[in-house]
């Protein structure tokens, strides 16, 4: 069923609800009426009975317009707890969506971090088992040490900082 539809069939109960209790409030007009006009009959017994059951036709009416503009104040009240509940509904799957992406996130960022503890005790510990006894500032700066001609490069010497690095992180 389409809304449109539900709307039409809300509104068909809803012109008859209110014609019912149109034509209620009219009959209890129309009641008030005979009663005011019937007010000065000398008999009590008589006048009370009449009471009576005004007091009776009162109630009902009363009860019947009160539960008709209720049930219309409730279902606004529901319809209106609907739609905040379909928008907590949203708004808690966006909030799952975004915490999900910053876990993700998260997850990444500490993987790249722990790959670089990985590179960084790499590059600490090639310096540190370096050796670099018998080099001279020449050797240790040069591409190809023997062609400089001064010394010969030592078998597991750091000569080129930059090019590590350069392999390490490209």
């Amino acid at each position: 069923m389409t809304d449109q539809s539900k709307s039409q069939q809300s509104g068909a109960k809803w012109t008859w609800q209110f014609m019912v209790a149109v034509g209620l409030l009219l009959a209890f007009a129309a009641l008030d009426v005979v009663m005011m006009a019937m007010a000065n009959t000398p008999d009590e017994i008589v006048w009370q009975r009449r009471v009576y059951i005004f007091g009776a036709v009162e109630a009902v009416v009363f009860t019947a317009v009160g539960w008709l503009f209720g049930r219309e104040v409730s279902r606004s009240a529901a319809e209106s707890a609907k739609q905040e509940a379909s928008d907590a509904k949203e708004d808690a799957t966006a909030a799952r969506t975004e915490a999900k992406k910053k876990t993700e996130d998260a997850a990444t960022a500490e993987q790249k971090a722990a790959e670089e503890r990985v590179r960084s005790h790499m590059v600490a510990s090639i310096i540190e088992h370096s050796d670099m006894a018998g080099t001279t500032p020449a050797t240790v700066g040069s591409k190809d040490a023997s062609a400089a001609g001064s010394g010969s490069r030592p078998t597991h010497a750091v000569i080129d900082l930059k090019a590590l690095m350069r392999d390490l992180y490209s």
